[in-house]
């Protein structure tokens, strides 16, 4: 697949490394001045001579750098996920990398977002769950520094210590996660969840229980993508007097055909929930190394009050039963996670 190539601002000599595709010498671009002074005494003097950077835009190149760093610990730690969001979008990736010979040291996985003018994490700011790959700490800020502005980076695990005054960090919303490894059942999890919430769950669960809905746990994903196409539509029809659905943008639309598509690594299920045949609500989830992911629900609550709960008690049941050990809702609270999930803090860094 062809990248349509942006220009994105910043330096001649890293446009230059991005087209010619050679390493530059650290000294050349963060010379030895009093505003550099802390690259060369802090613990970097004695090797930062021997230093290159090159930005690698070729996704085979990115592909093996995102591979060689990669705790693949969550879902986003995952090539075929990230990539996936290329694939919706088309922005250049820019992956700034730190050698020491052929050696790679440091990596910032970025993309240019060609409609916000900045750099951002590749993928885009939905990913979360993001860290620094380096080797040493110290190669952080060292990466920031050489970074065109303006940049913005969210859902970062841990701010380091040791930044420099040109970027600002600042706490960013919190990721919403429930440990479940310990529950036998879903009266288990219910427990866990405050007197007040819990009430209130069990009963839109049971007021929907006595409409005797019908519940389908799709697995088996069409190639045509039908499931996908009664989600957007659910969710577009639910937003659509707030225009609050960004399924109605065709870049996010593709993403997510994509992610779907691109399944294997990690898994996919639609959790759909019918009332007097109509679809009432339609779940997608996504699994990976024992997380049971809830990233986007769809579900008509003008028409059937407490259908977002009764699609709460069904994950929790499916996520327990399948035994899984974590669910991660993603971040942001939208008025209501906070009730039955617990608060993970999460961070930006941003540069002008």
């Amino acid at each position: 697949m062809l990248l349509e190539k942006s220009e994105p601002p910043g330096k001649k000599s890293l446009r230059q490394n991005e087209e010619t595709n050679y390493k530059i010498p650290l000294p050349l671009l963060i010379p030895y001045t009093a505003e550099n002074k802390i690259f060369y005494e802090n613990g970097l003097a004695k090797f930062i001579q021997r230093l290159k950077l090159k930005v690698h835009s070729k996704t085979d190149e990115c592909f093996l750098l995102w591979e060689k760093f990669s705790k693949k610990e969550s879902l986003f730690d995952l090539w075929d996920f990230r990539y996936s969001w290329f694939q919706g979008y088309q922005y250049t990736p820019c992956f700034y990398t730190i050698y020491e010979g052929k050696n790679p040291l440091a990596l910032l996985p970025l993309w240019f977002d060609k409609e916000d003018g900045r750099y951002e994490w590749f993928g885009s700011e939905w990913m979360e769950d993001n860290y620094f790959f380096t080797k040493d700490t110290k190669f952080i800020s060292l990466l920031l520094k050489l970074i065109p502005q303006k940049l913005f980076l969210n859902a970062i695990d841990q701010i380091p210590g040791d930044l420099s005054s040109e970027v600002i960090s600042k706490q960013d919303d919190d990721k919403y996660i429930k440990i479940i490894k310990n529950f036998k059942n879903v009266e288990d999890c219910l427990k866990t969840i405050p007197k007040k919430y819990r009430y209130n769950l069990k009963k839109d669960y049971l007021r929907i229980c006595d409409y005797n809905p019908r519940i389908e746990f799709v697995t088996q994903i069409s190639d045509d993508l039908n499931e996908f196409e009664e989600f957007k539509k659910l969710s577009i029809g639910r937003f659509s007097s707030k225009n609050g659905s960004d399924l109605v943008n065709n870049e996010r639309v593709e993403a997510f055909k994509a992610f779907i598509k691109n399944r294997g690594v990690y898994q996919i299920k639609f959790i759909k929930v019918y009332i007097q045949n109509r679809l009432a609500a339609s779940d997608l989830i996504l699994m990976y190394n024992k997380t049971y992911y809830t990233p986007r629900s769809s579900c008509d609550i003008d028409r059937f009050s407490g259908i977002g709960n009764f699609m709460f008690y069904l994950e929790f049941e499916d996520a327990i039963k399948n035994g899984f050990e974590k669910i991660d809702c993603l971040q942001v609270d939208y008025g209501y996670k906070h009730r039955y999930f617990e608060g993970v803090k999460k961070y930006i860094i941003e540069k002008e």
